[in-house]
């Protein structure tokens, strides 16, 4: 590899790895440079998703990433009940390792640890200690910040994997149960079984602020393998926690030059947080549009902030309908009953759910969501359903704090 790489990725989470991974893969006179503040790339971390999420053309590339595939799961609310049979997988960052390192052995992927980033320019970054590296391209592909013209809810979540003494009897995934108690905002335990014995065990709850208890959801996770899935001789392997952003509403965006992927350009899925559909979504772009990545003539183009941002518009502006959803979620609905508006959504036909996933959601589909009897009064509901309109309020109440 030479001294200057083609292509520089600040962050080597999920986001970071996936494209270079991707664009190593189909350019193999590429080389790479990955700069990661913490001590190794990617992580402690599970991502899961569902197949059909994933264009059918990159389901083979993705296998090496997958740790496990279930063929359908289980959602749990106080009023339903159902099995979906959606295939559904999951990696972790080991997996997500395994897939780089054949490029970190030869040379064209090289990784500096430790290392943060003070200043990004589209071909340069600068280093906090001073150091100046150049490359053709340079792609921001950090951790979430908030941005005044975001708002959010949030997501957060802490998960056990556990070790059980006997089978704990859990024979496919349960993404949803939401019949645990509410605790004042939309609350569900995750489970995916590993084997007869191995079992992640994950508390998630979305609620308006970010501050994550982990200790009492710590003591939550216990109470649900006992009360819940019946073990009480087990040992623990792992811990896991998060706080994910959820999308209300955007308002106008400034653009730079600097190419921002994964969660630093709000690629996840607005009302989910699953963000492994569209990172690989980004990484397989990126591996095909090199070439203005590398032109001279871009730095001087005046369209090149749009072209450079477009995907970022774009993922906007596709995800509107579910900003409404996320506003009726946590504006609209009372937060001990927040679980109802999933509780309705999973009684919709199985093709509308696996869109609504893989956020291919036709007219047709968006209607059906919204029409029929409410889980939120209708009034709320309507007061929440304009987007300028609820930024305008939030811009305003953020000014009387």
């Amino acid at each position: 590899m030479n001294d200057q790489p083609d292509m520089i990725i600040v962050g080597a989470g999920l986001s970071g790895l996936l494209t270079a991974w991707r664009c190593l893969d189909v350019n193999p006179e590429l080389s790479v440079l990955v700069i990661e503040g913490s001590d190794r790339i990617a992580g402690d971390h599970t991502w899961s998703f569902n197949l059909t999420d994933v264009d059918e053309s990159l389901r083979d590339w993705i296998k090496p990433f997958i740790a496990y595939q279930w063929d359908s799961y289980d959602v749990k609310f106080p009023k339903r009940e159902r099995t979906l049979d959606i295939a559904y997988c999951t990696g972790n960052s080991e997996t997500l390792r395994a897939c780089v390192q054949p490029h970190i052995d030869s040379g064209r992927l090289q990784v500096r640890l430790n290392t943060k980033a003070a200043e990004l320019t589209e071909d340069s970054v600068t280093l906090e200690r001073g150091e100046v590296l150049t490359a053709n391209c340079v792609l921001d592909a950090r951790g979430f910040k908030p941005n005044d013209n975001v708002f959010l809810g949030y997501q957060k979540f802490v998960g056990h994997v556990i070790k059980t003494a006997k089978p704990h009897g859990v024979k496919r995934p349960i993404i949803m149960d939401a019949t645990v108690k509410q605790l004042g905002g939309y609350r569900f335990v995750y489970c995916l079984p590993y084997s007869e014995t191995e079992i992640l065990v994950e508390d998630t709850y979305y609620t308006d602020g970010p501050e994550l208890q982990r200790q009492e959801v710590d003591a939550r996770i216990k109470d649900y393998i006992r009360d819940n899935l019946g073990v009480s001789d087990y040992e623990m392997v792992r811990r896991e926690k998060g706080v994910l952003p959820i999308t209300l509403a955007v308002n106008e965006l400034e653009f730079n030059n600097i190419q921002k992927i994964g969660i630093r350009g709000g690629f996840y899925h607005a009302v989910t947080g699953y963000s492994f559909p569209v990172a690989l979504k980004t990484a397989d772009s990126s591996a095909f549009n090199l070439d203005f990545y590398y032109s001279d003539a871009k730095k001087h183009s005046p369209f090149y902030d749009y072209r450079a941002n477009k995907h970022i518009s774009g993922h906007i502006k596709k995800e509107r309908f579910l900003r409404l959803l996320n506003r009726m979620l946590f504006r609209a609905a009372k937060p001990e009953e927040r679980y109802k508006v999933l509780q309705r959504f999973y009684g919709l036909p199985q093709g509308l759910i696996e869109r609504f996933y893989a956020g291919t959601l036709t007219k047709a589909d968006k209607l059906r969501i919204l029409t029929g009897k409410p889980p939120v009064h209708v009034t709320k509901a309507l007061y929440n359903f304009s987007e300028k309109a609820f930024i305008k309020r939030e811009r305003a109440k953020r000014e009387s704090e």
